[in-house]
């Protein structure tokens, strides 16, 4: 009986602390809600001196962003603290309110004729049927068999020797669409093919994922103890680098168009001290034997080979966006248009920057969101982010290829 007591009188006071702790939460919870109903009408009133601020702007003809003005507002706030540890909750808090403001000031503006917008950039044409289709490499190469995934077998294929060949092919009508590899799982973007597509201004319009299943090959007979020289194209060669070591230091790499091309190569040279790496594929196409299967790296090897048309074709099922941009060089820009998409709730899937040409130490940057430009309110956020950039370019909206 004594247990039972001590043990009830512990269960009464746990319960009691609980309830202690739950009055605690529900005033707190009480504090914080008369704090935002002040701060409500205060929001309110600001967002209305923003559409004033608006007015007066498309009178004058002045941009929405004004960074230095922002920079000026931050200090400013920032030197009313007499507690310098809560800098960075201050500072969080005012750049979303700026950003909200420079939403309510877009806005305003968009209407306005000449001002740079999404819906500027939007041209979309409808699908192309019985499309004449260019991909990177030869027969038998990856982005071959991307094609063959996106299009159907039946499709009527050309390839192009290299990356900007295709584009060409592009530019001067003998295809209607291109595809070539954008970024493998292990060894990053193809940035090649990233700056051709901010050169030629073409779009996105679909993707598709291939698993990379790398074979090393050569002509009949041939052991893995014969080969001196092994061709592939560079991706080739660093995703089956472990592989390689594995070989000694005798081995030459030789960096070719295309892993199929370097099949193609080392069957038409019939050298017993050559191989390549390529595909399964290539090994029955070009009459070679397969002296080692599954040597890349990882065997989650995937590459993502993207779909170009000088045309973009957006309608309700795309829901990705891919973009390339600059900013101005200072501090506090690229967390600016970061925060655009925060505030407006779409999932940043990528971002990346690449060396603008005969600028020291100036990027183009190249960011992959979620969203539909159909939709009103993605347009609005994606106008938000244009307002703080120096130069922007859609390079396409299409569907995540399940």
């Amino acid at each position: 009986h004594t247990a039972y007591r001590r043990q009830r009188q512990m269960c009464i006071r746990d319960r009691n602390n609980t309830c202690s702790q739950k009055n605690r939460l529900d005033i707190l919870r009480e504090e914080i809600d008369k704090i935002d109903k002040e701060l409500l009408p205060l929001f309110l009133k600001r967002m209305d001196l923003c559409s004033s601020v608006a007015d007066y702007k498309r009178s004058v003809g002045k941009p929405v962003l004004d960074s230095e003005r922002e920079k000026q507002v931050l200090k400013s706030k920032m030197d009313l603290l007499t507690d310098k540890s809560r800098e960075n909750e201050v500072y969080e808090f005012f750049t979303a309110i700026m950003s909200i403001s420079r939403d309510r000031q877009t806005r305003e503006l968009s209407r306005d004729k000449g001002r740079k917008r999404i819906e500027d950039m939007l041209n979309p044409k409808p699908h192309i049927q019985n499309p004449r289709i260019v991909f990177y490499g030869v027969k038998g190469s990856y982005s071959e068999e991307a094609a063959i995934k996106y299009f159907g077998a039946e499709s009527n294929r050309t390839n192009a020797d290299s990356f900007e060949a295709a584009f060409l092919s592009l530019k001067n009508n003998k295809s209607d669409y291109a595809v070539l590899p954008i970024e493998n799982s292990n060894t990053g973007t193809i940035v090649d093919v990233m700056d051709l597509l901010e050169k030629y201004g073409y779009f996105i319009i679909g993707e598709v994922d291939i698993p990379i299943r790398h074979c090393l090959m050569g002509v009949k007979g041939s052991k893995v103890s014969d080969i001196k020289y092994i061709y592939s194209h560079e991706q080739g060669i660093m995703q089956s680098s472990g592989f390689l070591k594995t070989l000694g230091n005798d081995i030459i790499c030789r960096e070719y168009y295309s892993t199929a091309k370097s099949a193609e190569k080392v069957a038409n040279d019939n050298n017993p001290v050559q191989a390549a790496i390529a595909g399964k594929q290539n090994a029955e196409i070009y009459g070679l034997d397969i002296l080692a299967e599954d040597i890349n790296n990882s065997d989650k090897n995937t590459t993502r080979f993207i779909v170009v048309s000088v045309n973009s074709e957006i309608d309700v099922m795309c829901n990705k966006i891919s973009a390339a941009f600059t900013l101005p060089h200072e501090s506090g820009e690229l967390h600016r248009v970061l925060a655009c998409f925060a505030h407006g709730d779409l999932n940043l899937l990528k971002l990346e920057s690449r060396p603008l040409d005969n600028k020291n130490f100036e990027y183009m940057f190249f960011v992959d969101y979620t969203g539909n430009l159909l939709d009103e309110k993605v347009r609005q956020i994606t106008n938000n982010v244009i307002e703080g950039t120096g130069e922007f370019k859609l390079l396409g909206n299409y569907k995540i290829k399940e």
